[in-house]
């Protein structure tokens, strides 16, 4: 399948390439509201189709508004964003906000399987992942309940099938928010920021049902974050961004591979002189951000 044509200055376009290669690049990109600053400036990165990557970078520095873009609710005043999806029935992209968007009258089960109501082709097959990763199939509504019930499995909610968001605990509706988001099988999964209002143990668990997914399910993934260890364990790369207007100031290759226990990661001696790496470079941009030159202490208190 062919490249996406270049679009002129500002646009977004579409095309279908190789869903093994890149499925996203942000060229030049730039943003700004018509009266003030510019929020983005020049801001450039490429990511491969099935890929975890992770933006971090100083308080409003502009990376929920890269996550704006590249999905299309702004659009940018220059440089050009292509989305190069594979031509399958596979919705193009869903989104994860920080704030619960669950619908309060639906079950768990009503939440994840709202998707088939607004899709307008009803002949669409749905994809039950087998604990192994493996596809399996059915009758039409055989399948669209075996999906919904492959995934509660997937995340621990079984149980819950029929509970709604009100008798869940916040780690459960994250992860129900999640799956709403996986039902309809994206190509590309927004993640803004959705596991900070959880407590550590749980968004460390979260983290590790959250990538077994994603991995299982090819689903490009784009996790905003303040939370370094969260982007270092889940991520296959991570983006830090300047201070405004962003750009990209740093790019790391995370070495941990497609099987990750979070837990066992974090007691690393690679994770801990990535973190340290990582927490030095974004430092460095948080103290611009502040009108200074000097480095933040680091996490046990010195300086990096």
């Amino acid at each position: 399948m062919s490249k996406a044509p270049p679009a002129a200055d500002g646009r977004t376009t579409f095309g279908n390439v190789d869903a093994h290669r890149e499925i996203l690049s942000l060229a030049d990109v730039q943003f700004g509201y018509s009266a003030g600053a510019p929020v983005i400036d020049n801001l450039s990165m490429s990511i491969d189709a099935g890929s975890i990557v992770g933006i971090v970078g100083p308080s409003g520095c502009g990376k929920s508004t890269v996550l704006s873009l590249v999905s299309g609710l702004l659009s940018p005043t220059g440089g050009r964003i292509e989305r190069r999806l594979d031509g399958s029935e596979r919705h193009p992209l869903s989104m994860v906000f920080q704030k619960d968007t669950l619908l309060p009258w639906l079950s768990a089960a009503g939440n994840i399987s709202l998707f088939t109501r607004f899709k307008a082709n009803r002949k669409h097959r749905f994809t039950q992942v087998s604990a192994d990763g493996q596809a399996e199939g059915g009758s039409q509504e055989e399948e669209l309940a075996a999906h919904v019930s492959s995934l509660l499995r997937l995340a621990k909610l079984t149980d819950y099938a029929e509970a709604f968001p009100y008798q869940l605990s916040g780690g459960m509706r994250r992860r129900l928010a999640f799956l709403v988001a996986v039902a309809s099988h994206p190509q590309i999964l927004l993640l803004d920021e959705p596991f900070s209002a959880v407590d550590e143990p749980t968004r460390v668990g979260i983290h590790e049902d959250v990538f077994r997914i994603a991995k299982m399910m090819k689903i490009t993934t784009v996790l905003v974050t303040h939370d370094l260890a969260e982007a270092i364990t889940m991520c296959d790369r991570v983006f830090i961004l300047s201070n405004r207007p962003a750009r990209v100031a740093q790019e790391y290759k995370i070495p941990f591979g497609t099987e990750r226990r979070m837990l066992e990661i974090r007691e690393r001696p690679d994770f801990l002189e990535l973190y340290g790496h990582l927490w030095h470079d974004l430092s460095i941009q948080i103290s611009h951000s502040q009108g200074n030159g000097a480095r933040l202490p680091g996490p046990a208190g010195t300086l990096n």
